[in-house]
């Protein structure tokens, strides 16, 4: 994996960290510019993030990792747990 993709996954990742997501089963990986989220996203389980409309986050990521530099597509195939 280049130095570039290393980088891009990383500071993804640490951003993954700041969304009301539990990152403990995201997986993140950079390949050329496109960026695969894999794993499990599900609402983190802390106080707020009830009710939260899942599909709403995850398009929200896409749009965010989007705007990130050397970022040319996001493709996710994680499965998306609607329940706290």
């Amino acid at each position: 994996m280049p130095t570039e993709d290393r980088e891009v996954s990383r500071r993804i990742i640490r951003e993954i960290y700041k969304m009301p997501v539990d990152p403990t089963l995201v997986t993140v990986t950079c390949i050329g510019g496109t960026v695969y989220i894999g794993g499990r996203i599900r609402r983190a389980r802390t106080q707020g993030t009830r009710g939260l409309d899942m599909k709403k986050i995850v398009e929200d990521m896409k749009e965010y990792i989007l705007k990130f530099r050397r970022v040319n597509d996001v493709i996710i195939d994680a499965q998306i747990d609607d329940i706290a």
